[in-house]
């Protein structure tokens, strides 16, 4: 699978924010995942960033970190967006 940096960042936000804030998973899922990557939004996007680069595209591992910190500055400018 190869997707683009802007596929990357754009599955990583709308992830964290489905989880997150609109609550699609079951609710075994919330009631356990109570650490802290799992229930921030940015850290959770910053994670899915790391993670999309690292198996399913083309960059290299070394870009991982940029990609997830701009996953995370997504997210956030997702919410302050659709907040007004």
């Amino acid at each position: 699978m190869n997707l683009d940096l802007i596929t990357i960042l754009l599955l990583a936000a709308l992830t964290a924010l489905a989880m997150n804030r609109y609550n699609v998973l079951p609710t075994w899922y919330y009631r356990y995942a109570k650490c802290k990557p799992l229930t921030c939004m940015t850290c959770l996007a910053f994670w899915w960033g790391v993670v999309l680069t690292i198996t399913a595209s083309s960059l290299h591992w070394l870009l991982a970190i940029p990609v997830g910190l701009s996953a995370a500055g997504l997210t956030v400018l997702i919410i302050k967006l659709s907040e007004k």
